[in-house]
């Protein structure tokens, strides 16, 4: 039995990394009593699937995990329940329950805003993610400053961004992930709206773009703008 947990990963959160992330998560699942089911082996962990890891520094208002329960594990559950005197096997409402108990022990910062059931054989969730919405706040620049510069990366067939790995430089191109962006006109501190296409699990950073704008005339130092992810867009 799958299910996915749709959370925020809020503000007082936003500069854990997503290892710190899926380690909260896993700890809450387990101070909640949840029956996660378990992979074999000498080392045993938790059926826990994260997606689209956000980075450092990121929040994300809508962001997902599967977890996959064990079934006689909720059939334990499921007769605890019934001794404390519900009426029918039936009547339980397991997904409450579960996101009760997870609410209730979720560190400050992380909050569930849905539980439900998936179909277990479905594609990997992965791969059925086609982009992400970023919100973006700039406070050295204005919009006025912005704007000229983000037209002219949109009218771009290609802006290639040189990202620096401890082995390696690779070079990827920005503009076929950056579907569309918005400049919230007059902002203060200067808005900005962002879609960027994932692709199998492949995509680019709102940061990036931002760095890439130097090749138009504007520099910004990416360490000092704030952004959001406010929605995962999926098949």
């Amino acid at each position: 039995m799958r299910v996915r947990v749709k959370y925020t990963k809020g503000d007082k959160v936003r500069f854990l990394s997503h290892l710190d992330v899926t380690r909260n998560l896993r700890m809450a699942l387990a101070r909640a009593g949840w029956p996660v089911a378990m992979t074999g082996g000498y080392s045993p962990k938790m059926k826990v699937s994260f997606y689209a890891p956000l980075p450092v520094g990121t929040a994300g208002e809508e962001e997902y995990m599967d977890v996959v329960l064990d079934t006689k594990g909720i059939a334990r559950l499921v007769r605890a329940n019934a001794k404390c005197g519900s009426r029918k096997f039936r009547d339980i409402d397991i997904l409450a329950q579960l996101t009760k108990a997870f609410s209730r022990v979720l560190p400050e910062g992380f909050s569930v805003k849905q539980v439900y059931l998936v179909d277990d054989g479905k594609q990997n969730f992965e791969s059925q993610i086609t982009g992400s919405l970023y919100r973006i706040e700039v406070e050295e620049v204005t919009t006025e400053d912005l704007s000229p510069a983000i037209e002219q990366f949109l009218t771009q067939e290609q802006v290639l961004y040189e990202l620096e790995r401890p082995k390696q430089t690779r070079t990827t191109d920005l503009r076929k992930f950056v579907e569309s962006i918005e400049v919230v006109p007059g902002s203060s501190p200067a808005t900005i709206f962002m879609k960027i296409r994932h692709d199998n699990g492949r995509t680019v950073r709102p940061q990036w773009v931002l760095e890439s704008l130097s090749e138009f005339g504007l520099d910004i130092d990416t360490r000092e703008v704030i952004v959001d992810r406010l929605k995962v867009y999926f098949d």
